[in-house]
């Protein structure tokens, strides 16, 4: 909340100067609003209604416009013609006809005063006429309707709706707000500094006098001329260009000044040293100097050493890949020409054996031959015997297959008569299945649950608690997923599921699920579904339900029973399929004596045809049995056969590949001694190059243990270290001499200055500037000291400003309360009024917001009653409250309180004006003036 000090036209809590004009109402006047006349505003197209004096109630159903005639009579005081946006369409009658107009008749001064406002943007139009008959129009009339009401219009603009909420925020209780503290809005939504003045007014000998008023006015003064005023989270700041912040300013100028003439001596000091530094460089570097150039000789001398041994041990090394060259084909020859030799005296041993098993093979296959053909001629011969034992067979299944037809046709006959005999008792049991109710199994456990139901809400009505024990389980037994073991016990304070195994889950509520009532409607409930499923079922109980579900039951099982006995197939697939086996017996061969025998004994004709058949099958498959095992011995013979030959081709094969590896064998070893000689002259010439080579090895590992010896490659490290090392003593060198010259030349570039001399002069003005900054800021202490004090004091005489109003909300709330509670009220000269709180006896007071809805409706109606009736002593006595359906959350018993509250307050001089859509207690409330709306 912004401070006091920062409001047009503010005192301190003790001061008497008014506000200004336009925020002030006439002096002496009252107001009173006499009658009020609306016309295509929102849901009224044509109101017109008078105000009593002192207490007016407008009743009226919901959506009858009670809200809005409360929204036209504020806005016609406060929002300007022509304002427009949102807050215009809202006004509008929906569909819009004609621009909302509002007349309003005020009583001030003596006189009436007639407002009138056509809302309609741009084109808006206000006229005000005083009590004489002079009318003001326009910007005028906004003028004059703020000197009479004490409050500006609120401007045009987007915060607009906002601003209006902030209007006669005191008297004018909103419909939902009636319970929100009015002490928590800003300081303009209650009046502040008008209610200040007139608590100021009623204290008499403490107003402060004209000196102490001109004392408090120029500590402020001088005080706010070094400080900003700061605010609810933010501290007091020094002012931006007052001399304590100059002073502070040149201060630490003076500081940075002082400190940039010690940091150049600093600086000069640094140069000298760096100058000195330079010089003590260049003498190490030139000292060490020769002996680096010594170093990086005799490197350069063993590295050239080096690079002597590593050009021989290349000669080395390319000699020694040469004799490896010319080594490796005498050496490949006499290997080759060893493991010739070797294998051709292996192949040359193998031949005789491998020719004489061929010779062999060749004998024995003539003799799987003939075996083959013996057992081809028994073959052929078996094959006919059974072509013929086939025949016999296939004529004995036609007759039996013409015997079997004539038997499925004569049951077929039978079975068609059968059915029709039952077809005609299912539709008996049909016709007595109609005459029952259609109930079955599931509809009476439905009915049955619903009695169940029925019965527990009866006993949850008469016991709204519930506990439960495991005497004894049989199954599991799980309370909402929880198992419960035998001899358990828990008592259920809320719904539960209870299930006994896998087949039975029961729903607990305990208590019912609710309170008694709950519980008698549930039992109403469960009586009525009871009901509607007794009437659905067509029976009188569940019981009877029961019995008619078991008749109905056994007729059906009844019916099943002949439904099996009829069988899956109905008269006329019975008929086709006696048309099929017909169409059978025609296509097979006629037998007269298979049909004659049938007639005498069927089953006797049958049995003997299938012993028949039986015995032309069994012979048939010994026929063929021997014949597939013919088949299988020619076949065994046959592959002996094929074995016999692969093998000579195998032997044969062998035999040839053998003889064409030896001549191989032979031709390479003939290759290898035309190229090389002998063997003896090979192996000399691999002995002579084997000794050239171990020669040349020895050389090669003399030369590698010398350059080992030498390091080449620490010699190559060592260079290149040595190498940096130079070129980091070249750069030294030059960093230092250029270091050097730099240094010289500033040292001479700062000669010309003083510095000594200017760091005094400097350190001199600092201490000057400190003396007038403490100066300054000893003064600004002392006048924040003399405001807190003064504030302190203002603060110390606020329970002389909250004693008035705590008293007469007291006054207020003693119709409603039997123990009349006590208000705690603060107030602070900064923060203004706050703290609201409720006490009774000698209890600890409550903050306004932990009381009920109720207790708060009434304690802020007291409250702006309280504050109204101080500020009405501003206006002759007489101001007017709106309350807009304020008493919703009253309890019964305080509502005739509250009723001799608003009549306590008319009786005081105000005029008091309820809104109400309750008929009921609304006609308790003894008023002048009843006006009803939507009749």
């Amino acid at each position: 909340m912004p401070s006091r000090a920062s409001w047009p036209g503010w005192r301190c809590g003790s001061c008497t100067a008014a506000a200004p004009a336009a925020e002030r109402p006439t002096s002496g006047s009252p107001m009173q609003l006499i009658s009020a006349r609306l016309r295509d505003y929102r849901l009224h197209r044509e109101l017109d209604l008078r105000f009593d004096r002192r207490l007016t109630l407008i009743t009226g159903p919901n959506q009858s416009g009670k809200s809005t005639l409360a929204e036209a009579l504020h806005r016609v005081l406060f929002l300007p013609a022509r304002s427009g946006g949102a807050l215009l369409e809202a006004m509008r009658t929906d569909p819009f006809v004609a621009d909302p107009r509002v007349e309003l008749v005020l009583r001030s001064g003596g006189g009436d005063w007639t407002l009138r406002k056509r809302f309609a943007g741009s084109r808006g139009s206000v006229t005000l006429q005083d009590p004489s008959g002079r009318s003001f129009k326009g910007d005028e009339a906004e003028e004059a309707l703020a000197r009479l009401v004490g409050t500006a219009a609120v401007a045009r603009n987007r915060s607009a709706a906002e601003q209006l909420r902030e209007r006669w925020g005191h008297l004018w209780v909103w419909q939902g707000s009636s319970s929100a503290n009015p002490l928590e809005r800003s300081a303009a939504a209650y009046d502040h500094d008008r209610l200040v003045e007139r608590l100021q007014a009623g204290t008499g000998p403490t107003v402060q006098s004209a000196l102490d008023l001109s004392v408090s006015e120029s500590i402020e003064a001088r005080w706010s001329a070094i400080h900003t005023p700061g605010s609810a989270s933010r501290a007091p700041q020094v002012r931006k260009g007052s001399p304590l912040a100059a002073a502070r300013q040149a201060a630490r100028d003076a500081s940075d000044e002082l400190a940039a003439i010690e940091g150049l001596i600093r600086e000069q000091q640094q140069e000298q040293e760096t100058c000195e530094r330079a010089g003590a460089a260049l003498a190490r570097l030139a000292a060490a100097w020769p002996q680096r150039q010594q170093e990086q000789r005799d490197l350069q001398q063993r590295q050239e050493t080096c690079r002597s041994l590593q050009q021989a041990i290349g000669l080395e090394e390319a000699a020694l890949k040469a004799l490896g060259q010319q080594l490796q084909q005498p050496l490949a020859d006499r290997e080759q020409l060893r493991s010739q030799l070797r294998r051709r005296e292996a192949l040359e041993a193998e031949l005789a054996p491998q020719a004489r098993a061929l010779e062999t093979l060749r004998g024995e296959q003539a003799q799987r031959q003939q075996a083959l053909d013996r057992a081809r001629t028994e073959l052929e011969t078996l094959r006919r015997r059974a072509a013929e034992l086939r025949g016999d067979a296939l004529r004995l299944e036609q007759r039996h297959r013409h015997a079997t037809a004539l038997r499925q046709q004569r049951g077929l006959a039978e079975r068609l008569s059968a059915i029709g005999r039952l077809q005609g008792e299912l539709e008996q049991l049909e016709k007595d299945l109609a005459r029952l109710p259609a109930i079955d199994a599931g509809a009476v456990e439905r009915l049955r649950t619903l009695q169940q139901q029925h019965d527990t809400a009866r006993a949850r009505a008469e016991a709204m608690a519930a506990g439960l024990e495991v005497l004894q389980a049989g199954l599991s037994v799980r309370l909402d997923g929880r198992p419960l073991e035998a001899g358990s016990r828990c008592t259920l304070s809320q719904a539960g599921l209870l299930e006994v195994g896998d087949a039975v889950a029961i729903r607990l509520l305990p208590g019912g699920g609710g309170s008694i009532e709950a519980a008698k409607k549930e039992l109403e409930a469960a009586a009525a579904a009871l009901a509607r499923g007794l009437d659905a079922g067509g029976v009188a109980s569940v019981e009877a339900a029961a019995t008619t579900e078991r008749r109905r039951s056994d007729l059906l099982a009844q019916r099943e029973r002949l439904l099996e006995q009829r069988g899956s197939d109905d008269a006329a697939a019975l008929k086709h399929r006696q048309e099929r086996v017909q169409e059978q017996i025609e296509a097979l061969p006629e037998h007269p004596e298979d049909e004659a025998a049938m007639d005498r004994d069927p089953e006797a004709r049958l049995i003997q045809l299938e012993q028949e058949l039986q015995q032309a099958r069994s012979e048939r498959d010994q026929a063929q049995a021997a014949a597939e095992r013919q088949a299988g011995l020619a076949s065994q013979a046959e592959r002996a056969l094929e074995e016999g030959r692969r093998a000579i081709e195998a032997a044969d094969a062998g035999l040839a590949q053998a003889r064409d590896q030896l001549l191989q064998t032979r031709t390479r070893i003939d290759e290898v001694l035309t190229r090389a000689g002998s063997l003896q002259e090979l192996e000399a010439a691999v002995q002579q190059l084997e000794t050239q080579r171990t020669a040349a090895e020895g050389r090669l590992a003399g030369h590698r243990r010398e350059l080992a010896a030498l390091d080449p490659e620490d010699l190559a490290r060592r260079a290149q270290e040595l190498t940096r090392e130079i070129g980091a003593m070249q750069e030294q060198q030059r960093q230092a001499e250029a270091a050097r010259i730099r240094a010289e030349s500033r040292l001479q570039g700062n000669g010309s200055r003083d510095l000594q001399a200017e760091r005094e002069q400097k350190q001199a003005q600092l201490e000057a500037c400190g003396q007038e900054q403490q100066r300054l800021e000893t003064e600004a202490n002392v006048l924040s000291l003399l405001r807190r004090l003064l504030e302190e004091e203002r603060n110390a005489m606020a329970s002389r400003y909250t004693a008035p109003i705590s008293e007469r909300i007291s006054a207020y709330l003693a119709p409603v309360f039997a123990e009349v509670p006590r208000a705690d009220l603060s107030y602070d000269a900064r923060n203004g009024f706050g703290d609201l709180g409720w006490r009774r006896g000698g209890e600890a007071a409550f903050p306004f917001a932990v009381l009920s809805t109720g207790a708060r409706e009434q304690f802020a109606a007291a409250l702006r009653l309280a504050m109204a009736e101080v500020l009405a002593e501003a206006y002759e006595g007489c101001l007017p409250l709106v309350f807009d359906d304020a008493f919703a959350a009253c309890d019964p018993e305080r509502q005739q309180g509250v009723h001799r509250m608003l009549r306590q307050a008319a009786d005081r001089g105000l005029q008091v004006i309820v809104l109400s859509c309750d008929p009921e207690r609304s006609a308790l409330l003894e008023a002048a003036t009843r006006i009803e709306l939507g009749s």
